[in-house]
């Protein structure tokens, strides 16, 4: 009997259909980030895409299922095979230098939205957290004097600080002596490169905020980030930078700077997929654009921790290093 005979058989197949053609569509549709991290083509839109990578280890159990149920083991060798190429990428992040003792090291970050950011919870984070250096961006000149009234520089008494209107104003504090400090000139926001003496000697620290990419032409993000991967291979001895880099660990200019021998805490303390932005506008944050990278450090990464602070679209980033 064929299945036109037999009115339920006929039914099962064509929802077979279904599943199959919508498992393909779904699976069309993951591969967009996925062919874009291998190509690097991040043109126009393309850019808010590929830090979606890691979210299509989870998307790829959808084409799969449908695969399943249609029966269409083509599609399901396909599904598996995205998200095992995704699950290779990601995996870094789960796995931690091994190292020892306590933390000897606090490194912290927070974006203040145009300085919308809660001056009390910046400290509250500072002081809890035991921050030895915070970078701040969109820094403006009421949010630079607010954190002093609120204590932070009790806390932190050393700073390098280039407020500014709006979204341009970056700073960097510091528990210990900052021996030099200047601006970076070129960029569309404040940069802050400064020398801070550690207990254990000098080195380079870097608060960072590039240019964002723009929905179409994002000429400026990607001279920007560019730049300042040319900047950060170009310091001699430690460096810490930290920032909104407006980048995730999957564009190409990220990876061109892992390449140069920078390590991403992240990826150091294991800490698996810690999304940083957008806070407030979608049900969790979605990508991890905001950073600490170091070269040469004699510490590594050993946690790391996101803190919301009211008025902020970034989620603040808390890491600790200990000795290897």
């Amino acid at each position: 009997m064929d299945d036109a005979g037999d009115p339920g058989r006929a039914s099962r197949a064509r929802w077979r259909t279904v599943a199959v053609v919508l498992g393909w569509l779904a699976l069309a549709a993951l591969l967009v980030p996925v062919v874009l991290r291998l190509t690097g083509f991040e043109r126009g839109p393309f850019a808010y895409v590929v830090p979606l990578v890691p979210w299509v280890v989870l998307g790829a159990l959808v084409p799969a299922v449908l695969a399943a149920l249609g029966r269409a083991w083509v599609l399901l060798g396909a599904s598996v095979a995205t998200a095992a190429l995704c699950a290779a990428w990601v995996a870094p992040l789960f796995v931690a230098t091994p190292a020892s003792g306590d933390v000897e090291l606090t490194v912290a970050s927070v974006n203040l939205r145009a300085g919308a950011g809660d001056p009390e919870a910046v400290v509250r984070l500072v002081r809890e957290s035991g921050a030895d250096l915070l970078s701040v961006q969109e820094l403006t000149p009421e949010a630079a004097a607010a954190l002093e009234e609120t204590g932070l520089g009790e806390l932190l008494p050393y700073s390098a600080v280039l407020a500014d209107a709006i979204w341009a104003g970056t700073g960097l504090w510091s528990a210990h002596p900052i021996d030099a400090w200047e601006g970076l000139d070129g960029y569309t926001f404040r940069q802050v490169r400064a020398i801070v003496e550690l207990p254990s000697g000098p080195v380079t620290v870097l608060a960072l905020h590039p240019a964002a990419p723009q929905l179409l032409v994002h000429r400026a993000w990607s001279a920007e980030t560019a730049a300042l991967v040319d900047v950060l291979d170009g310091v001699d001895g430690l460096v810490i930078a930290a920032g909104d880099l407006n980048t995730s660990r999957d564009h190409a200019v990220f990876r061109d700077l892992e390449s140069r021998g920078f390590v991403d805490a992240a990826d150091e303390a294991g800490a698996g997929l810690v999304p940083t932005f957008p806070q407030d506008r979608t049900p969790p944050p979605l990508v991890a654009i905001d950073h600490v990278v170091t070269r040469d450090l004699d510490l590594v990464a050993t946690s790391l921790a996101t803190v919301v602070v009211q008025g902020s679209d970034h989620r603040a980033l808390v890491v600790g290093y200990s000795a290897p």
